[in-house]
């Protein structure tokens, strides 16, 4: 039985097609010493000289001559069988798009970690998965429009009505302050504490915005709301010596904080409780949940659950 591998026949079609070593090692994009160690080791398995080697090359012996037709058809077939294999699992692959709000992964601050997503669409190949980082906001309007299949993101107050889903966890909000004189001595602060500061919001996060504002309506505080809109990953230098404060997921705040002139200070409302904002998996109502989606929700849901 021949005891050869597809490349070792590739490498030797290469090189039988374009006359050396180095040519063929071009189309190969490898190095003509890895294509003349390929051909000497099926030689050394075929027992026969495919080459012959002179000051001028290489040249097909007699039996080279006869082999590289056989191998070229070998290729041909292994070539329709790859196709073959591609159009089954197209056929009986399930497609599946899933927007993940920045916050969530964990170079954020957040939970998710990229390598977990890689280990998920290796163990699992029958689905054909893309993982997108995107911002808040998107993510519930493609999921409401269709064309995004799953969403992990904070909710609209005005949700809409055909998106179902799932609370993954709620986690408690933070004020990032300037450490030396805005609200000064503060383990925390109240809905009420930081009426005497602006509020620096997120830009394209009108749902991570208005949980905190919505909060402080309902005990009737407004905040003056500052010009400035920042994206999650900002650097606060600009809030020093400012009454200004940016809130986070406590969380967030307390993995990507890195300088010590920032205070972060736990918001809690009138009645002491902790203000949170609620994280959830979502997907369009109609949607008929497959074995496939199920055991996506059931990874993601063990991320933010761990037994």
């Amino acid at each position: 039985m021949l005891n050869a591998d597809v490349r070792q026949l590739e490498y030797f079609v290469a090189a039988a097609d374009a006359g050396s070593y180095s040519s063929a090692a071009k189309v190969l994009y490898v190095s003509p010493q890895a294509v003349s160690k390929s051909v000497q080791a099926l030689e050394r398995h075929l027992g026969v000289m495919l080459f012959d080697r002179g000051p001028n090359g290489i040249s097909l012996t007699e039996f080279g001559r006869q082999f590289r037709e056989r191998a070229s058809e070998l290729l041909d077939a292994f070539g329709q069988l790859e196709a073959m294999a591609d159009d089954y699992r197209h056929q009986h692959t399930e497609a599946v798009s899933v927007g993940i709000h920045s916050l969530c992964f964990r170079e954020h601050g957040g939970t998710i970690d990229w390598n977990d997503l890689l280990l998920f669409h290796e163990e699992h190949c029958e689905i054909d998965t893309s993982f997108i980082e995107m911002r808040g906001g998107s993510i519930v309007e493609d999921v409401a429009k269709g064309s995004l299949d799953f969403g992990i993101s904070v909710l609209p107050t005005e949700c809409p009505v055909d998106v179902d889903g799932i609370l993954l966890r709620s986690f408690p909000l933070a004020a990032l302050v300037s450490g030396d004189r805005f609200l000064a001595g503060k383990q925390q602060v109240s809905i009420e504490d930081l009426r005497t500061g602006q509020l620096v919001l997120f830009s394209e996060e009108d749902s991570f915005n208005n949980r905190l504002i919505e909060e402080a309506a309902r005990e009737q505080v407004v905040y003056d709301v500052s010009p400035l809109r920042i994206r999650a990953d900002s650097d606060m230098g600009f809030l020093l010596n400012r009454n200004l404060f940016s809130v986070r997921p406590l969380q967030h705040a307390r993995r990507t904080t890195m300088s010590d002139a920032m205070r972060i200070l736990p918001i809690v409302n009138g009645k002491g409780e902790s203000v949170e904002i609620a994280l959830y998996l979502i997907w369009h109502q109609s949607r008929l949940l497959s074995e496939s989606d199920r055991t996506l929700i059931d990874v993601i849901v063990g991320m933010y659950r761990p037994v």
